[in-house]
């Protein structure tokens, strides 16, 4: 089995329920074709990362266009996007953070510990 985040299937409600919850939310637009995509999920997802996820309570949703989605099209032209790597973080009542296309674990640990609060006790 692929260690790693936990990822489930993406969709637009999926996204509003868990921020309506007052979840954070980490997308992964990506696909089968896309280099880079694979690159980041190699390296930017180690077991640090994956436990930081899961200690904010970070739900990861894989919005997967291998094959066409007019829905992840539309997802992705509403954040200004077109090519995927694009991955995004919504923390609830904030503006959806997209990161740059080149994911390290380093950022990802800077944007998850700054940007994401602590879940309340």
């Amino acid at each position: 089995t692929e260690k790693g985040a936990d990822w489930k299937e993406w969709s637009e409600t999926r996204v509003a329920e868990l921020l309506d919850e007052g979840t954070p939310v980490y997308v992964d637009f990506t696909a089968q074709w896309c280099a880079t995509c694979q690159l980041n999920k190699k390296r930017a997802y180690p077991p640090e990362v994956v436990a930081l996820m899961e200690s904010k309570g970070i739900v990861a949703l894989k919005a997967d266009k291998t094959s066409p989605s007019p829905e992840i099209e539309s997802a992705l032209a509403g954040l200004g996007r077109s090519a995927s790597p694009v991955n995004v973080l919504y923390v609830p009542g904030e503006d959806p953070i997209i990161t740059p296309e080149l994911l390290s674990p380093d950022y990802l640990t800077e944007l998850f510990r700054d940007e994401v609060p602590d879940p309340e006790e």
